[in-house]
């Protein structure tokens, strides 16, 4: 892919993504004014799952389908809720943005022709950074839960588990709100810093090769 390609992609991702801040919190501000419920939609592990038989020709068990999991939809009505449930959003999205915006400024650099510019390392190290420390939203948002989902049931007799971290489980059927933890978002943020360490040792060198000629 040429750098100008990649360079209008992430051009246009900043489009987007500062779009979609406008627009979930104006569906925010318009859900609060006008008291329009406020969806949210969190993943559940269910015990016990749901399983069925995988059939091949002549009814010969191959597999199993194991429903295991689910999503729970809840109807906001509060307003700090609303409100903080939007903005929470938005700033997941703004941190996106901020990625997109320092990749394109890196970008630009490579293109530039000084791919080792003092800069670059930086910028390597706060996506990477940036992409492990993602989770920490989810982190922080699982704790909110307990909050959120105070005095709630469910309607089919399951004990509903709130707390997505070191919370015991019931021997009765249960639903157990369940991390969004993206491992894969980690993995990448530790390949950028270790990128970034490989420009470092580029930047110095090359620093170096100057002073001798």
């Amino acid at each position: 892919m040429s750098l100008r390609v990649l360079n209008w992609i992430l051009t246009t991702a900043i489009w987007l993504l500062a779009f979609g801040i406008l627009l979930i919190l104006g569906v925010t501000f318009y859900a609060g004014l006008t008291g329009k419920p406020w969806f949210m939609m969190v993943p559940v592990i269910l015990s016990p799952a749901v399983s069925t038989d995988l059939l091949r020709e002549g009814q010969a068990v191959v597999g199993h389908l194991l429903a295991d999991r689910g999503t729970l939809n809840i109807n906001i009505d509060q307003m700090s809720t609303k409100l903080l449930s939007g903005v929470s959003m938005a700033a997941a999205v703004g941190l996106c943005l901020y990625a997109a915006f320092t990749l394109r400024r890196l970008v630009g650099d490579i293109a530039g022709g000084d791919p080792f510019a003092a800069t670059a390392v930086t910028r390597l190290r706060r996506i990477g950074w940036l992409l492990i420390g993602a989770n920490a939203v989810t982190v922080a948002f699982g704790c909110l839960l307990p909050l959120l989902l105070s005095g709630a049931s469910i309607a089919d007799g399951r004990e509903l588990v709130v707390n997505p971290f070191w919370s015991s489980l019931p021997d009765a059927p249960y639903a157990k709100v369940a991390p969004d933890i993206n491992g894969w978002l980690a993995l990448c943020g530790l390949v950028l810093l270790a990128l970034a360490e490989a420009f470092r040792i580029g930047r110095d060198l090359k620093v170096e090769g100057e002073g001798i000629i």
